[in-house]
């Protein structure tokens, strides 16, 4: 009997360890792939427009790579176990997350002025520009990514009673990601009905709004896998 409770406990383990680990790869990505196209513009004097234009850089392997691994740690992601009834789950959402940024990956927009001479397209692309759909699909599907990590962060992290001031300043930080999330890509979606991204080009906007928004949701991936417990415990301080 000791035995058999001992192996359950185990296993019981194993899975939340299992969890943590996925994400806490999320969260890593998350970080990974806008520090590493900031430390390209430092080298190379010149910061990419966009986080997507890396495709058109020397970036393209590490921009494809990071989409691609998490879409894969997405689509592994099974989360909780959903109520009776319940329409947004855990497992349901990853999988929406998951397709949408492989399309992110491999139908990239259009690339305007960045592209190489001679640069050719992917499959995807192609076929998405007979249509004349490749920008659209590529910005849908971003903007399909991001919206299903702010329901993750406003409504799928934040389920649960609240036991204790760390669960309290938990949710304080998935809302205040998810709301900043929301913000940046909204901020995106108004710069290109505008045209303001073309008169602010220099700044970079798109780039820095877009940065925003993933370490946004990086953040409430990596304090959710328990690995911000310092951040978790200093906002809990605050009340």
């Amino acid at each position: 009997m000791t035995d058999d409770h001992g192996i359950s406990q185990k296993a019981h383990n194993d899975l939340v360890l299992s969890f943590l680990a996925v994400r806490r790869a999320i969260g890593a990505l998350g970080f990974f792939l806008p520090l590493a196209l900031l430390a390209y513009g430092l080298l190379s004097g010149d910061l990419l427009p966009s986080i997507s234009a890396a495709y058109y850089s020397p970036m393209r392997e590490i921009f494809v790579g990071s989409l691609i691994a998490q879409a894969v740690f997405l689509w592994s992601y099974e989360g909780f176990r959903p109520d009776a009834g319940d329409l947004v789950t855990d497992k349901g959402t990853a999988r929406v997350a998951a397709v949408a940024i492989a399309l992110v990956a491999l139908v990239p927009t259009g690339p305007d002025a960045v592209q190489p001479q001679g640069a050719g397209c992917t499959l995807l692309q192609c076929l998405a520009d007979r249509a004349g759909l490749s920008s659209l699909v590529h910005l849908g599907a971003a903007a399909v990514f991001f919206g299903a990590l702010a329901v993750y962060c406003l409504v799928l992290f934040t389920k649960g009673a609240v036991d204790g001031p760390e669960k309290a300043a938990s949710n304080r930080i998935y809302r205040l990601c998810g709301w900043t999330i929301i913000a940046s890509i909204g901020l995106i979606g108004v710069m290109f009905a505008t045209g303001l991204d073309d008169r602010l080009a220099g700044l970079r906007p798109v780039f820095w709004l877009e940065t925003i928004a993933t370490f946004a949701f990086a953040t409430s991936w990596m304090v959710k896998g328990d690995a911000l417990r310092p951040l978790v415990r200093g906002v809990a301080a605050l009340r």
